[in-house]
Formats: C-alpha cells, structure tokens, sequence
C-alpha cells in the first residue's frame, strides 16, 4: 500500500496523474492528421524492411528503437511502447530501456518501469536523468528509503541541478520532515528562480509549517507559469525535437530520401521550413536537396532567403556559390566568387577553397586559383589532385614552376594518364622538350586520340620540328589546341600556353 498521506501527495504535486492523462482508449493513427498518419506508416514499414533484412541485432533496434521516438513524440504513448518492446528484444541497448521507462511511467506502469531503470543504472551508473526518474519512481510506489537513495546519489552527480533539489524535498515532505524540505526548496530557487512550481511547493511547505503570511508570500512571488526545474535529459530532447516540428519533417526527409523517395523528401523539407523559417540549417537542407532535384532556380532564392536572415553562415554562402557555379551568365560567376570569398572569410573550409579555386580557373583568374590551390597544397600535402591542380593553374598564369606541381601530383599517383600529359605539354612549353616527346610518344602507345596526338605536336614544336608539328596539328583540325599550335607556328608566343583558352582542360570537375 501506499504510505504517503493526502497531505503529502498534495506538498508533492507534479508528475502524479500521469495514469490519469492517458486516454481511456488507445490512440491510433485514425487520430492524428493524414499528412503524419502517412508519414509514420511509412517510418514503420522501413522498420518493419530494415527489421527483416539486417543481420546486425543493434541495427534492428535502432530501427524499432527511432520508430518509437516518432511515435513517442506524437504522443502515441501505446505505439511507442510496442516499438520499444521490439527495439529492447533485438538488443537491450539502454537507451530503449529508458525511454520505454518513460512511457510506462507516462502510462501509469510504474512497476515496469521501474524494472527498465534498474536495467539502465546497472550499465550505466552515471546516468543522472535514469536515477532522478527511478527515485521518482519509487517514491509514487511509497519507498521513501530507495527513492532517497537514488535521489542522493543523482544529487551528488548533478550538484547545481535545482531538479534534483526539489525531488530531495519531496523525499524530505513525504517523510514530513517540512523543514528540511523548505531548506532545499530554498536552495533550489536560488539555482532556477524562474520555475513556479518551486515557489508553489514552498507555499505549500509553509503552509504544512503553519506560517501563512510566508505561504501568502511565496504563492505571491510565484511566476505566472507551473513549470518544473528543467533537467538535462539528451536522450528525451531527441525525442521531443521529433515531434511535429522542424525537427520532425527532417526525420520524415529522411526516411523518404532512405527509400529513394525525393519528391516526399522535398515535401517533408518544405513543410519543416514552413514550421520554422528562421532555421539556417533546415533551409540549407532544403536549398541542397532542390539544387540536387534539378530544381536550381528554387534552390537559389531560398538560399538567398536565408542569407537575407542569416549573413554570417558560411554554409549559405558556400552552397549559393556552388548552386551558381555552372551559370553560364557574367553576373551569376561573379555572384558565385564573391558567395564563395565570402564563406571563406567566415570558415575556412577545404571544400570551399576548391570551389573558389575552381571558380577562378573558369574565370581564367590563374592566379587567385594559384594561390587557393597552394593553401590546399599546404593543409592537404598527401592530395595529388590539389597538387595537380596547382600545376594547371600555375601554367596558367605562365609560371613554369607549375612542372613540380605536376611531378608531386605523378609521385603521389604515379599512373594518373591525364597528370602525364599536363606535365608532357608544360615539358614541351617549358624547355624539356625532349623529356616532352618520350612521355608523349608512350602516352600515344597507351592511347591513341586527338589529345596524345596534339600532345606530340607539342613536343615537336618544342623540339623546334615545325613541320612535323603542323603536319599532327593540321590533322586534328578544326581542334581548337590544333588551331593554337599553328598560330604559334606562324607567330611563336612568349610562352605556348599548353591547351587553347576554350579547351576543358583548364576548368576542375566542380565548373565543367
């Protein structure tokens, strides 16, 4: 039997008509909006096909175990426990034992939840959230000592926790020791001061004490809310940030983008957006999966949407400058360099500094791409297409230096075809012609196209072999590389660039 008295139940407050709140009948998808009744029917058939298909018990109970946190989160208390229950006979991770915990408790099972506490404390001891609802726990069934004791050790593990205060006064209440309940009671307000139900149970305690001009002081002092002491609980925050938030669309993106459903995914993403505008991160998610989706122009206005509310997000500005990074349209590469130094300027970032790189290479920007590929150079030494990169650049801005780049890049990967012409052509432009015509000549062995061909005009250029030079160029005609190697014939260059301007070899995969 229960040993707390009216009294004592009344000093308590809070937490004790959980049973009371569940519905007389379960609750069933019939009850929820079609919208989510159909996204969750889609979350538990993927269980349901991840469940079948997986040989890893852990991954099973993730399945079931993140089912029931959707369904946690809607408040569908019954669904939630059934999948728990699946979640904890696939692996008994504890984090399926505590939050089945919490929805026993929330069902008015306290026994049962009890049970998955103590399952939960013996593998993790330093759990705080798992004592403080064990000690709860035991006190609603009457064992003040077992409650005290978990109490006291949650209280040792969180001493700034005011949660934990005030549970220890309701031990001290039920024991009617009031004094001691107002002391920590006291002590709790001065750690959270904004929670009401504290200055509620300190009435409540002066009043047991029979002082009630301090009752009348403390309900007066009371804010105007009933809100507890807050609790550091990361598991359960997860699952209250699947409710039908931002946070819960995401979810729903996910599990559409899991099984090959992007029009659902964009939907989900859109409806997250529409709950929470001034959410970077989920606009970005949004933004992203529109300029994969093919749906540029979309993408591109809620990118800039979101910069409007946000300047400083580097991620916005990086994603603005990839989405416009294949614009044919002047002012579209302009915007895209600028977005992109703007990114940098807030985070550097290797991926952003490879799009400004790669920017300024279409830009014919040598130079500045010279320069951001040495930075990538310099942080990722072990890369050989940054170092490649670099020697492309460097070329061309005219730097012959750009040769050590490429032989790097060929130390690094040493059968990199596309590597050995760069560096045959920079060879044949540079002065080592010889060395030019022997790794051309092997590259035509291995393949024989126009871009080994004209790599050996080159090199006969080079070699001062003019004649052999027009007659492999004129070939290839109406090449544009052709065209530059018999205009250099006919009037030779400072320095042979070692592809015509228009030729894809200048532009990184990110701009072709």
């Amino acid at each position: 039997m229960n040993r707390l008295g009216p009294l004592v139940l009344a000093l308590l407050g809070g937490g004790l008509t959980l049973a009371a709140q569940e519905q007389a009948t379960k609750p069933s998808l019939a009850d929820v909006p079609p919208a989510l009744a159909q996204t969750l029917r889609h979350a538990h058939a993927e269980a349901e096909q991840l469940a079948a298909t997986s040989t890893d018990a852990s991954d099973r109970g993730a399945a079931w175990g993140n089912l029931g946190m959707l369904y946690h989160a809607q408040r569908l208390r019954h669904l939630a426990q059934g999948a728990y229950d699946r979640a904890v006979a696939e692996a008994g991770d504890p984090r399926w034992h505590y939050l089945r915990a919490i929805v026993q408790a929330e069902r008015g099972d306290i026994a049962s939840s009890i049970a998955d506490l103590r399952i939960v404390i013996a593998a993790q001891p330093a759990n705080v959230p798992a004592r403080y609802r064990l000690g709860v726990a035991l006190l609603l069934t009457g064992d003040i000592d077992g409650a005290a004791e978990e109490l006291r050790e949650a209280a040792r593990r969180a001493p700034e926790s005011a949660l934990m205060l005030v549970a220890l006064a309701d031990v001290a209440t039920a024991r009617r020791d009031f004094a001691a309940a107002r002391t920590l009671l006291e002590s709790a307000w001065q750690l959270e001061p904004e929670a009401g139900q504290i200055a509620y149970k300190l009435a409540m305690t002066h009043r047991a004490l029979g002082d009630a001009e301090a009752a009348a002081s403390w309900l007066a002092r009371r804010p105007s809310n009933s809100l507890a002491p807050t609790i550091d609980d990361p598991l359960l925050l997860e699952v209250a940030k699947m409710s039908r938030s931002a946070r819960f669309y995401e979810v729903a993106a996910d599990w559409a983008l899991a099984r090959g459903d992007r029009a659902a995914a964009l939907a989900a993403l859109r409806s997250a957006v529409a709950v929470a505008p001034d959410d970077v991160a989920v606009g970005l998610r949004l933004a992203s999966l529109l300029g994969t989706a093919g749906e540029r122009d979309q993408a591109i206005a809620e990118t800039r949407r979101l910069l409007a509310r946000d300047a400083d997000s580097a991620q916005a500005w990086y994603l603005l400058a990839w989405l416009l990074r294949e614009s044919a349209a002047t002012a579209d590469a302009a915007s895209a360099a600028t977005a992109a130094a703007r990114s940098l300027k807030l985070a550097e970032n290797a991926k952003t500094r490879a799009l400004a790189a790669a920017l300024a290479m279409r830009a014919r920007r040598f130079g500045d791409a010279a320069a951001h590929y040495r930075v990538l150079v310099h942080s990722h030494p072990d890369d050989a297409v940054q170092h490649y990169w670099l020697g492309i650049a460097s070329l061309g801005a005219g730097d012959c230096d750009g040769r050590k780049a490429l032989i790097q890049a060929l130390r690094l990967r040493k059968d990199w075809g596309e590597a050995h012409l760069v560096l045959a052509r920079a060879d044949a432009v540079c002065g080592n012609a010889a060395a030019a015509r022997e790794r051309a000549q092997a590259l035509r062995r291995a393949k024989d196209d126009v871009d080994t061909r004209l790599t050996l005009a080159f090199a006969e250029l080079g070699l001062g072999r003019t004649e052999q030079a027009q007659q492999l160029a004129s070939a290839e005609l109406p090449h544009s590389d052709a065209v530059l190697l018999l205009d250099a014939v006919a009037a030779p260059p400072a320095m042979l660039p070692p592809f015509a301007a228009d030729s894809g070899w200048w532009l990184p995969p990110a701009v072709r």
